[in-house]
């Protein structure tokens, strides 16, 4: 059979195992011998041997010796094992002296000495070197105390059954190793079977929870997408039938504006999420002034506060660096993030912004941010999940409080990009207090503003331009080509990356918006047939992929540039006309 290599963790579990599992037969041997020894005297005085009286004493005496070895475990003092073994250590002592007195017969002796190790080998399991040792003495002792103290010969030992009883300490070390080396075998099958089925179970357990994350965000994503696609569809409906003509159309607008905002916000949650957690997110440092941007914060949540009736308090140290240095986006979101989620739990009272300067050095100034509310609050076994994507704290009265839930794992995932980790005080129905710090480099000199500006865009360069739009949705080259027609710029569009080359072919094109999934020929195919025309003609990606492997394969496939869908009219202008030479006028308001 093939040998196995035990681990050191494994062997002192094993040796563990044996001593509880041998607990048991270890004081049993012991209890055997400290029983029984005496009373095999008892066949000794009804024979009338004089043998008796010696034989009494010395048993006594071991039976003493024996009953303080059982206290000495009972008080784990000694282990199981250490009991026995001293135990017959010290049998083997009285058994040699006893030999060496005067006999009329060795065959009762050698009977009870062979059965005693026959009785150690069933019951006992020891290491080989505890058998080994014992034989070895017993082997040495017995014939030697025959030889040098009784009256009889060693032949006459041999011939009682001494034999016999050599024999059985030389098999006791090789019947002591094949039972411990079989049942260790049997409890490394076992052990790695419960390592395995432990293996399993956890497998099993994180699939369960994936699966519940799965749908809890199918869940939670199917209705955070259809309750504002629900009002787009039903509005453009609503606003069809009335022919454009309804008194009420502006208010139908600023509501189909609304839940198409609250769709994209939906949308790009999801994106953020992925982006950061694959990290493909970079912080940005840029010179700001703090006071600017808190007290833009604060605008920017004073009406939500005030619907709510809620006091929105921002306390911030009046000791703070003239300008930071950091990436004000992603600071401003991990804190937008924090007050909107306190505003939102939150339905009397308060919600805190409270930023301290904690210390500073030469180059770099630490700030502590707390979010404070008096909110509903989390309960301490909730509060690990709440940073767990898709996860919201939903107690019955807070039940109006939808979203994505992935606003405060997104806040974590930006905190450890600035070095640092979120903090929760919180107790249920008490508030909640977040916080986090960072290091910033920071200087006392203001932020120059430069003065507020306005884009009119004006066509300065090629007025008689030609854009050609690829794609095979409707909706979407509808809402293009619109675009382009509000900017009197002429195209032409395809439906398909075959279609798209071949209009291409006929020239006249200054620039090629290219969606990537069409039929026939896909963007990337038709992409790279018309670069063997034109090398230098701008073609923009126009897609609804965000993710970071796609833009750098559609950039590397000959794309010029890459705009992701859905986009606002300003966003699409001042992304395609650079690549037409229309410039931007800049008026100072």
């Amino acid at each position: 059979m093939k040998n196995i290599e035990y681990t050191e963790p494994f062997e002192r579990l094993w040796e563990s195992e044996v001593e509880a599992e041998g607990t048991f037969n270890n004081k049993l041997f012991c209890i055997t011998f400290l029983i029984c020894n005496p009373a095999s005297c008892i066949g000794f005085y009804l024979s009338g041997d004089p043998f008796f009286f010696t034989l009494l004493v010395t048993h006594f005496i071991s039976s003493s010796i024996i009953l303080v070895l059982l206290v000495l475990n009972h008080n784990k003092l000694i282990s199981g094992q250490r009991m026995s073994f001293y135990t017959q250590l010290l049998l083997i002592g009285f058994y040699a002296y006893l030999l060496s007195q005067p006999h009329m017969s060795y065959a009762q002796s050698c009977l009870n000495l062979t059965l005693g190790v026959i009785f150690a080998g069933l019951i006992l399991r020891w290491p080989v070197r505890y058998a080994l040792i014992c034989s070895a003495l017993s082997i040495t002792l017995y014939p030697l105390a025959i030889y040098t103290g009784a009256t009889t010969s060693l032949k006459t030992f041999f011939e009682d059954g001494g034999i016999f009883l050599l024999m059985a300490h030389v098999l006791f070390p090789l019947v002591m190793k094949l039972s411990m080396a079989k049942d260790k075998r049997e409890y490394y099958y076992r052990y790695n079977l419960e390592q395995k089925n432990e293996d399993l179970e956890r497998q099993k357990t994180i699939a369960e929870k994936a699966m519940r994350a799965k749908s809890d965000f199918l869940s939670i994503m199917s209705h955070e997408i259809r309750t504002p696609l629900n009002g787009i569809v039903g509005i453009v409906h609503i606003m069809t039938e009335d022919g454009g003509k309804g008194e009420n159309q502006q208010e139908l607008l600023q509501t189909l504006k609304f839940s198409s905002d609250h769709l994209m916000g939906v949308v790009n949650d999801v994106l953020d999420f992925n982006k950061i957690n694959s990290n493909h997110v970079q912080l940005d440092p840029v010179p700001f002034d703090p006071t600017l941007l808190f007290e833009n914060l604060r605008k920017t949540f004073v009406p939500r506060a005030d619907e709510k009736g809620l006091a929105l308090i921002f306390d911030i140290d009046n000791k703070l660096p003239a300008r930071i240095t950091g990436d004000m986006i992603r600071l401003n979101q991990i804190l937008t993030n924090l007050i909107h989620n306190a505003i939102k739990f939150t339905a009397k009272g308060h919600v805190k912004l409270v930023v301290r300067e904690k210390g500073r050095s030469n180059e770099k100034v630490q700030l502590h941010f707390a979010v404070e509310d008096t909110g509903i609050g989390i309960a301490t076994e909730e509060q690990q999940g709440v940073f767990e994507i898709f996860t919201q704290v939903k107690p019955k009265v807070q039940q109006e409080n939808t979203g994505t839930g992935l606003g405060l794992a997104i806040s974590k995932e930006l905190l450890r990009l600035f070095g640092s980790e979120m903090n929760l005080k919180s107790e249920a129905g008490k508030g909640a207090e977040f916080s986090f710090d960072i290091s910033l480099a920071y200087s006392e000199d203001a932020v120059v503003l430069q003065p507020a500006e306005t884009q009119i865009v004006t066509a300065v360069a090629y007025p008689q331009t030609k854009v050609l739009v690829a794609d095979d949705n409707k909706t979407n080259l509808t809402v293009a080509t619109m675009l382009l027609k509000r900017r009197d710029i002429l195209f032409e569009t395809a439906s398909n990356g075959q279609e798209a080359y071949e209009k291409f072919a006929d020239g006249g094109f200054n620039l090629v918006l290219m969606d990537l999934r069409m039929p026939v020929l896909n963007g990337f195919e038709a992409t790279a047939l018309i670069r063997q025309v034109d090398k230098k003609i701008p073609i923009i990606a126009l897609t609804a992929s965000a993710f970071e492997d796609e833009k750098e394969r559609a950039m590397s496939s000959g794309f010029t540039g890459y705009l992701t869908k859905p986009f606002i009219p300003e966003d699409f202008y001042n992304y395609i006309f650079p690549f037409l030479g229309v410039q931007t006028a800049k008026v100072h308001s």
